[in-house]
């Protein structure tokens, strides 16, 4: 609960000013973070993601984490972001094409609408889940065993100074807000 000035009251609900402003800042911070991993997939294939995460992680590897299979849960995990919400959308076109009302009605009601979104989110996501698994295991993936890399990473000028550049606004939005 966030103390403030009240500017909406329905029953035990309240909406304060200050309550208002975090979670627009919320809502802000998620929206920039699925742009930011978006992009960052449509940009950069499977197998570069993978191999930079796992490089980040690689420092694990002496506390007997394997870098690898996590950066490929992280990799696909992100690679899937899009594609869930292209098929939340997708979902939702068709939902409404039936007559499905996810705009009006009190906030409890819009949860309840969203409902017939979940299951067949949640059921293509399995399917592609089980999909992707099936693909993995008749190329014969087998984890971080033995593989090679094709093009080694290096850290170049230009990778520091955005690493720096991001630190710098990160921070600055931070404080700001």
């Amino acid at each position: 609960m966030t103390e403030g000035k009240v500017i909406y009251q329905l029953g035990f609900l309240k909406i304060t000013q200050e309550g208002l402003v975090k979670g627009l800042l919320i809502s802000f911070r998620l929206f920039i973070l699925i742009l930011a991993t978006s992009l960052l997939t449509l940009a950069t294939s499977p197998i570069s993601l993978t191999d930079g995460i796992e490089r980040l992680l690689s420092v694990f590897k002496f506390v007997g984490m394997p870098a690898h299979e996590i950066a490929m849960m992280m990799t696909i995990a992100l690679r899937f972001i899009p594609t869930l919400l292209e098929e939340t959308e997708k979902i939702m076109k068709a939902q409404i094409s039936r007559g499905a009302d996810f705009e009006s009605g009190n906030i409890f009601n819009r949860a309840k609408n969203l409902i017939p979104i979940l299951i067949p989110l949640f059921v293509n996501a399995f399917r592609r889940a089980d999909e992707l698994a099936i693909a993995m295991e008749a190329k014969c993936y087998r984890g971080g065993e033995g593989r090679t890399h094709y093009r080694e990473l290096k850290i170049k000028k230009a990778d520091i100074l955005t690493f720096a550049f991001t630190v710098i606004v990160t921070v600055m939005v931070s404080v700001m807000f």
